[in-house]
């Protein structure tokens, strides 16, 4: 089950299209690329959904390791929003790369049919978030 925004492209995030994905897969995928699209997002840049994406990360990063729980929280309240298709989400940070500059955060839920999934997400200096492919729990 697409979201209309992916039918509308006729391809994923990655480029590669629809029909590539066998039926169970569909769900995954969808839920996978909105994840992409809704932590790339800054709350505030659409206008008719002003709370649609994160609040500005410079805060949360400026108070880092002690904002890893309110990125979390963050995280997690966008999710129940914006994605319903992911249900009893859970968010939990896990270790840094200081180096790098690197916040890990465990997203897991279950999808609408029932099946548990886990998504690794990097957000990274830039405020970029990188949302891995799912894994299946």
């Amino acid at each position: 089950m697409y979201a209309l925004y992916d039918v509308l492209k006729g391809h994923d995030s990655a480029g590669n299209p629809l029909s590539r994905y066998p039926g169970e897969d569909q769900l995954l995928t969808s839920v996978h690329d909105h994840l992409i699209r809704l932590l790339n997002a800054r709350q505030g840049v659409l206008e008719h959904l002003p709370d649609y994406g994160l609040p500005d990360l410079d805060m949360f990063y400026r108070e880092l390791p002690y904002s890893e729980q309110d990125i979390a929280f963050s995280v997690k309240q966008v999710i129940e929003k914006y994605e319903p298709r992911l249900r009893n989400v859970r968010v939990q940070p896990r270790t840094r790369d200081i180096r790098r500059c690197v916040v890990r955060m465990e997203i897991s839920g279950l999808l609408a049919d029932g099946t548990a999934v886990r998504f690794q997400t990097l957000f990274k200096s830039n405020y970029q978030a990188q949302v891995m492919q799912p894994n299946r729990m």
